[in-house]
């Protein structure tokens, strides 16, 4: 006996009995699609169609012969429901197709035609034919022939949970949870697996023959592994059997008798696995190479871990390991470490048996999230002084001559108070050595600060304040502490031409020298490093006072300063006689303190210059002038700050620091009588033009022709020489839409005498107190000049309609229908586009010119011109080539240059890297050559990964 019974939409009724095969409504007559015929009327399961009984599933007996030959069925309703018995299904399945439902009562079967869908739990199947059996609890799957398009079309799609499988054909059973599937593909973490025939157990594993394993999402894809068989076990890997590579159709002879192909979890950054090293040649002479090989540790879905090692055909070898780590919401940072043992292949400095060079470089970067009161982050590079020349592949790393490093923690307490501490680590690699080729002379200062400080309150207007002129008087606290420890010794000249007497305690001869004393920083030196270091502990109240107008036009500022300093050191100083002088350090802590009182004009007005021309309207000129006034009390009388000593036996005195020591100069300048007034003058230039639209006629718009040239410098009244301070001049503009000018200069207005004074002269010479011009020196004497120009070229947004706009890798969006792309993954790429090339960006190109002449004193001029240029442009939308490129004109010589090309391949990246001017004699030409599959979301994102040695692991 068969049943016809049609539907007309998709809406769905469940049973309220679980395991049952429950039919959604029709709306519509039904066609039975054998002989053309059409049954009137709506047919709804347990509900009459004229002429017709149609039972209700849930009480269709066992034995259907019981219901007679013909189409009438007689329910009995007490008879035992024998399905809702003999089912073991956990959940209601629901069915509805858009062409017809046919059931087949004697079968015990459901026929469903056109785009069916059939949902049990967390199972969904839809296909153009499905057929369910309700006593055996399975449900057949296919598609139908389209004898217009000559194919079959609606074929089956099996989804469970988060997994999906395309085949051909598809056979599943509720009960026992089993299917069988012909021609399947699914996406199995970034894999994408097709296979011929496929058995899926109760367990969701995946029994595979005649398979292929790919990353790439084309139908066709790019290449794959052939493999004869694969098992998927569920939600964790693939393990295959032998099987060889296929790349554009073409079997390679490169396979493995075995498999392993890992799942990435659940928003885990990566899987385990093996990281194969890469091969070439050093440029540094260390001979042939494996490097960057190791394992790779997803550790868990927030921080991962990467081990590896390299090892050259000269001996020398490296290791190293890099962590990244997030906290959604709360931080993100990552951790590398790398240690590096060189050897020089030159066959001269292994005859003369030159030691190896031991090298190492530690980076780690933590950046949190703000929240709460209080903040931690760090950002630390410390490497020794040769890594980055000898180690470093990155541009920008090798030519870098310093390396500071952070860590800084800092709260805040309520609504007013706050504190913080931090380390530092400065490091200067030196200046490049001719003979030895490398850099020798490296400064290295660790400094630990810390801070206390209350924010300014207003003590008279505390609660809200009435207004009045004396409640935006405010007082604040500020006190930090620094204490630091250097390899470059502060020098000492104790000639007594210099200081007029003769030094009774023992000296270090080693620090009497016209420079620094640099010595290495080393554990053994640290005794040496901390007898120089000196705790600096600055206190300052600051305080501030009503403002006044004068004159309406005139802002008038007064202010008070009082600020102090904390040693943990004080010097006693006693005459012996015959010119002879005994310093004795006392270990106490102590105080020097300043205070002055000072105040502030300023104003601002304008001056229009009418031009009236075809589209220039107008000039416009500001100006702001300020004068300021401080005053200083002289604090030299105080004999807690300075010692009046006597130098020699005819009775002369000189005043000495007590807690600033020989080494910061001789005498008490600093503390005496200050009457400062500081001068400057602003400017800036814009004019006014007409808007270039005919719509807009009576619009005006303003272009900047110099946003600021500014003359500044200062006096002291109470000085007794060199009264006058050196004048600035600053100067920046941007001119057009693209090119930005700054530019400064600095006169020293007096005049230079050579040094003759003992052994400790100075090519800078001595300052006089004459002007300049006075002795021929002109009117002022250049110091410093820098002039910086730079511009950067890009295309313009919309100009081609064609095209999508061009997009950053900062500002890349998530292409749709691409659940592969979480936002995780989005967050590490915008954080790191340097790791990335972005191949929507058409073209770029920067320009920057440097000019900077230094002259202090009697020195000899140093120059620098340089123009560096770095750029990338899109050959075709798969290929880009990027140059870095420069030239010295004070050398003569071109900078270091690279050349890359890249070519996306879709599911693979090529990348070539040329630098045919590495900058130094020491340091080669060289090249490299890369070619890997790519991750899927980066397909579809259209990036591709730089691969370096550096990189730290992630997506």
């Amino acid at each position: 006996m068969v049943l016809l019974v049609g539907q007309a939409n998709a809406q769905q009724r469940k049973t309220r009995l679980p395991g049952l095969l429950r039919q959604p409504q029709s709306t519509r007559p039904v066609t039975n699609p054998a002989d053309g015929t059409v049954v009137p009327g709506t047919a709804v399961p347990g509900t009459a169609v004229p002429g017709i009984s149609v039972p209700r599933l849930d009480t269709i007996p066992a034995d259907t012969s019981q219901a007679g030959a013909g189409l009438a069925v007689t329910t009995d309703s007490t008879q035992t429901d024998t399905l809702a018995s003999q089912s073991d299904l956990q959940s209601v399945v629901e069915y509805a197709a858009e062409d017809s439902t046919i059931m087949d009562v004697d079968g015990k079967q459901v026929h469903l035609y056109g785009n069916a869908q059939v949902t049990y739990g967390t199972i969904k199947l839809q296909a153009n034919y499905i057929r369910l059996n309700w006593v055996t609890n399975e449900v057949f799957a296919k598609g139908t022939y389209d004898s217009t398009t000559k194919k079959a079309v609606g074929e089956p799609i099996f989804q469970d949970g988060p997994e999906t499988y395309n085949s051909r054909e598809l056979r599943y059973n509720f009960k026992t949870k089993k299917g069988f599937i012909r021609e399947i593909v699914t996406q199995q973490g970034e894999g994408n697996i097709r296979g011929d025939r496929v058995k899926r157990d109760n367990v969701g594993n995946l029994y595979i023959r005649g398979s292929i394993y790919t990353t790439c999402t084309l139908a066709e894809p790019h290449f794959h592994i052939n493999a004869p068989k694969l098992k998927v076990i569920e939600n964790k890997q693939v393990v295959s059997g032998p099987f060889n590579l296929v790349i554009a159709d073409v079997p390679l002879p490169i396979g493995l008798p075995f498999g392993f192909f890992p799942f990435p979890k659940k928003k885990e950054i990566g899987t385990s696995g093996i990281l194969f090293p890469q091969y070439g040649e050093e440029p540094n002479g260390r001979g042939f190479y494996l490097r960057d090989g190791g394992y790779y540790f997803a550790i868990s879905k927030y921080v991962n871990a990467a081990i590896t090692g390299q090892i050259y055909s000269t001996g020398s070898w490296g290791a190293g390991i890099a962590s990244t780590y997030a906290m959604r919401y709360r931080y993100n940072g990552n951790f590398a470490f790398r240690f590096n043992r060189n050897r020089s292949g030159d066959e001269i400095d292994r005859i003369l048996r030159v030691p190896g060079r031991n090298d190492f470089s530690l980076l780690w970067s933590h950046a949190p999230v703000p929240r709460g009161n209080s903040t931690f982050s760090a950002n630390v590079n410390i490497t020794s002084n040769s890594f980055n020349q000898f180690n470093a592949i990155e541009t920008q790393r090798y030519i870098s001559n310093i390396a500071t490093s952070s860590v800084q923690y800092n709260r805040t307490f309520g609504q007013y108070a706050r504190a913080g501490a931090s380390v530092r680590v400065n490091q200067n690699f030196g200046q490049y050595s001719q003979q030895t080729g490398r850099r020798e002379g490296g400064r290295t200062a660790v400094s630990s600060d810390f801070n206390f400080g209350i924010n300014q309150i207003a003590p008279f207007a505390l609660n809200g304040g009435t207004g009045r002129w004396y409640e935006s008087f405010r007082l604040g606290m500020e006190f930090t502490g620094n204490y630091t420890v250097s390899n470059a010794l502060t020098p000492i000249d104790t000639s007594f031409s210099r200081l007029g007497f003769i030094i009774a305690n023992p000296v270090d001869t080693s620090r009497i020298k016209s420079g620094d004393v640099v010595i290495p920083f080393e554990f053994a030196n640290l005794p040496t490093m901390l007898r120089d270091a000196q705790f600096a502990g600055r206190y300052s109240l600051p305080i501030s006072l009503p403002n006044f107008k004068l004159l309406r036009y005139i802002n008038f500022t007064p202010n008070i300063s009082l600020q102090g300093e904390v040693f943990t050191k004080k010097y006693n100083y006693q005459y012996l006689g015959n010119n002879r002088i005994r310093i004795d350090t006392v270990n106490t802590i102590s105080t020097e303190y300043t205070y002055g009182f000072g105040a502030g004009m300023n104003t601002r007005f304008y001056g229009t210059f009418f031009v009236r021309g075809r589209r220039l309207e107008a000039i416009r000129h500001t100006v702001i002038p300020s004068l300021s006034f401080s005053y200083t009390p002289d604090f030299s009388t105080n004999s807690s700050f300075y010692q009046q000593v006597t130098i020699n036996d005819i009775g002369d005195t000189r005043l000495l620091s007590r807690f600033r020591g020989l080494g910061s100069g001789i005498g008490g300048g600093s503390s005496r009588a200050a009457g400062v007034v500081s001068y400057s003058l602003n400017n800036s230039f814009e004019m006014k033009l007409r808007s270039k639209s005919d719509t807009a006629a009576s619009q005006f718009e303003k272009v900047s022709l110099l946003d600021n040239l500014s003359i500044g410098g200062s006096y002291n009244m109470l000085a007794d020489s060199l009264n006058l301070s050196n004048i600035n001049v600053n100067a920046n503009a941007r001119i057009g839409q693209n090119l930005n000018l700054n530019f400064n200069m600095n006169f020293d207005p007096y005049a230079y005498i050579p040094d003759t004074r003992g052994s400790f002269t100075s090519a800078t010479g001595i300052k006089i107190n004459e002007f300049a011009i006075t002795r021929g020196q002109g009117l002022a004497r250049l110091q410093n000049l820098n002039l910086a120009l730079g511009t950067s070229f890009s295309p313009k947004k919309g100009n081609n309609k064609t095209q999508p706009t061009p997009t950053g890798v900062n500002n890349i969006t998530t292409p749709p229908n691409n659940p592969l792309v979480t936002e995780e993954q989005m967050e590490f790429i915008e954080r790191h586009p340097d790791l990335y090339v972005d191949f929507n960006i058409p073209w770029n190109v920067t320009l920057n010119y440097n000019f900077g002449l230094s002259r202090i004193g009697l020195q000899q001029p140093s120059l620098i011109q340089t123009v560096n240029v770095t750029g990338d442009l899109s050959l075709t939308p798969k290929w880009k080539l990027s140059v870095q490129s420069g030239f010295d004109f004070v050398a003569f010589r071109p900078s270091i240059t690279t050349l890359s090309l890249y070519r996306d391949l879709h599911c693979w990246d090529m990348s070539f890297n040329w630098t045919p001017f590495a900058g130094s004699q020491f340091r080669a030409s060289n090249y490299n050559f890369t070619l890997k599959a790519k991750s899927s979301i980066l397909q579809d994102l259209k990036l591709s990964r730089r691969r370096s040695f550096y990189d730290r692991g992630g997506y």
